[in-house]
């Protein structure tokens, strides 16, 4: 498990159990996750402390970050959000940001966790119940172009991609937003990211000719396309993101000589 700090790049909406609706009101939101079962799933086999401690004990080998309580306060705080948001987009999309000190990209995405038993390791590691939000796991920033574009190193990174695969003006939005929403996490493209698992290579997804229609939808809800799929649902991103993505990938057709 590799947690992420200031460069931290996806989000969980959760304000002290208080979901805040479309609408302006708030919906109270009960804790399914359980600390107890939590700490089964840490130390269960192919669990957490195979590379991590929680404690602080130099003597106690760490291989992975140490996920102590401190610990994952200092980090939350430095990327500005609340402590249980923190815990979970690092969990779920990983490899977006390295701890100081560690290599991006050794910690893959979790395999075969249920969304309860993600609460519930959450739950164990910030000392407290924690749910997700009905609404999905993950959430861009307000405007992921405009973060993209306000960070040297991704604006560099599109450009590479523009020039090596050819890409045409109209994929370049949805370039940016890859770029930002953690898929290099567990996708390659063009020479970039973390092959993880049975993810796709992303540069040549546009040979099949898939529909904007298509893409969409798998991004909206891969486990409505592929049952038993381990990506995250990106509907949260919204349709006209979701659709930007999609033009990107149509446009991803491995020309690059």
């Amino acid at each position: 498990m590799v947690f992420r700090g200031a460069a931290a790049l996806a989000a969980i909406a959760l304000f002290a159990g208080v979901l805040v609706a479309a609408g302006g009101g708030t919906t109270r939101l009960t804790a399914t996750g359980s600390p107890e079962r939590g700490r089964a799933v840490f130390y269960g086999p192919g669990g957490c402390s195979g590379c991590h401690s929680i404690s602080s004990d130099p003597a106690e080998p760490s291989t992975g970050p140490r996920l102590t309580l401190d610990q994952l306060r200092a980090h939350a705080a430095d990327d500005g959000k609340p402590l249980a948001d923190y815990v979970a987009e690092s969990i779920l999309v990983p490899g977006a940001y390295a701890t100081p000190g560690y290599v991006s990209g050794i910690m893959q995405p979790p395999r075969g966790l249920t969304d309860r038993q993600i609460e519930d390791l959450v739950s164990y590691l910030i000392g407290a119940p924690w749910t997700r939000t009905a609404g999905g796991l993950l959430q861009l920033p307000a405007r992921p172009i405009a973060a993209c574009e306000a960070k040297p190193a991704c604006r560099a990174l599109v450009a590479r991609w523009a020039k090596a695969e050819r890409l045409p003006r109209t994929a370049l939005d949805g370039a940016r937003i890859v770029a930002v929403a953690g898929c290099l996490s567990c996708h390659r493209y063009a020479g970039s990211g973390v092959k993880s698992g049975s993810a796709p290579e992303l540069t040549k997804v546009g040979l099949a000719r898939p529909t904007v229609a298509a893409l969409v939808k798998r991004l909206r809800c891969p486990r409505c396309v592929e049952p038993g799929s381990v990506m995250p649902a990106f509907g949260a991103f919204g349709e006209s993101n979701l659709k930007r993505i999609a033009a990107f990938l149509r446009a991803s057709r491995g020309v690059r000589r």
